[in-house]
């Protein structure tokens, strides 16, 4: 018995709640980010989100001797807007009639869905996932990268943005990120640190940093995310004592996110993951040459994320036109003079951070 194009955008439509929830699973940023409410779905309208920085103590404080007293309440106020814009994504595939014609059943309906859609999903991951950690996203150029040696460009007014953590001292960072220079904004720079190698001084520069981060803004509290290089994550592990703590497995029952996608370890009170699309050494990573000292780019990047700070939303609210932009599906559209039924995967989100000073990056970790 044949299946129906619409029989398995049916399908699709039932699975997708599921779906999101797997690429959330997927990468540990959008999955810490979901659990603390910090993803807006259906709400802002427009074509970018405006926000508040507040890098310093807003107010000041007046010590009462005579009661006659005027209180400076509110004169050192440093708050400026940063805006984020939100790509719009179109990730279409394509099913062959051939094959819905020559499907039976319910388990063959099932292999068109392994082999199509989930598929589809798996590889919009992949994309993502290398233009968040590298900017060098196959086709999804436009969302944000944490990259700062590279740039992403959203659409927004003025061109192409660059990444979020630029590899230098924070005296020395120039870049506009968000809509906000670095230079001349208080506060809105990331922290940084750099390793000779690990053996020498990796450990401790990852504490420096970490701590760095930690003290800049004590009610978020300290980064709770790491991503690494494979030659950084496994220097790491080989480096530490014989006692470690694994990242707990979340996964719960009748998931559809497979077991241990993603292998964690600790350092200190947060969670360290691999991030294998970054790869050190590589393009568009370039060497930090304005850092006296600096390894070359095979030196290794560590990632140290906040993620208390960081904040997501989507564009979109009809979910049969426009799609509410969260990994909705469109279809199926029958292609002119061809025997293929086309879908389409939606994504259109933006991510930005409002406390920039509360992330870091370090270098030089890959170096044995």
């Amino acid at each position: 018995m044949a299946i129906s194009p619409d029989v398995l955008a049916t399908a699709l439509v039932d699975l997708m709640p599921s779906y999101s929830e797997l690429f959330t699973t997927w990468h540990p940023l959008f999955q810490k980010m979901v659990e603390k409410g910090n993803i807006e779905r259906k709400v802002l309208q427009g074509p970018f989100r405006e926000f508040a920085v507040v890098t310093a103590g807003p107010g000041q404080v007046t010590q009462i001797s005579t009661g006659s007293e005027v209180i400076a309440g509110g004169r050192t106020q440093a708050a400026t807007r940063g805006n984020a814009f939100a790509p719009r994504l179109i990730y279409a595939f394509d099913v062959p009639g051939k094959d819905l014609s020559e499907a039976n059943g319910e388990m063959d309906l099932a292999r068109i869905i392994q082999h199509y859609p989930e598929l589809a999903m798996s590889d919009l991951h992949e994309r993502i996932s290398q233009q968040l950690a590298s900017g060098n996203g196959a086709g999804v150029g436009g969302f944000l990268t944490l990259n700062g040696d590279t740039t992403y460009d959203p659409g927004a007014p003025g061109g192409a943005r660059s990444g979020a953590i630029e590899f230098a001292a924070p005296a020395a960072q120039v870049n506009t990120v968000f809509g906000l220079n670095k230079a001349t904004v208080a506060g809105w720079t990331n922290q940084f640190g750099l390793s000779t190698s690990f053996a020498t001084n990796g450990r401790s520069i990852m504490r420096q940093t970490y701590l760095a981060c930690a003290r800049q803004q004590m009610t978020m509290g300290a980064p709770d995310l790491l991503l690494g290089d494979e030659l950084s994550y496994l220097n790491y592990l080989e480096d530490l004592d014989t006692q470690v703590r694994i990242v707990t497995d979340t996964t719960e029952g009748g998931d559809r996110a497979p077991k241990k996608i993603r292998r964690g370890i600790k350092f200190l009170d947060s969670d360290f993951y691999l991030e294998d699309s970054i790869t050190a050494g590589a393009a568009p990573f370039v060497a930090p040459a304005l850092i006296v000292g600096a390894p070359p780019v095979s030196g290794g990047v560590i990632y140290m994320l906040n993620t208390n700070t960081w904040h997501g939303f989507t564009m979109g609210h009809d979910s049969k036109i426009e799609t509410t932009g969260d990994f909705a599906v469109r279809g199926p559209f029958r292609l002119p003079e061809q025997d293929l039924w086309r879908y389409e995967i939606v994504l259109a989100m933006g991510l930005n951070t409002t406390q920039l000073r509360c992330n870091g990056a370090v270098c030089g970790t890959a170096i044995p």
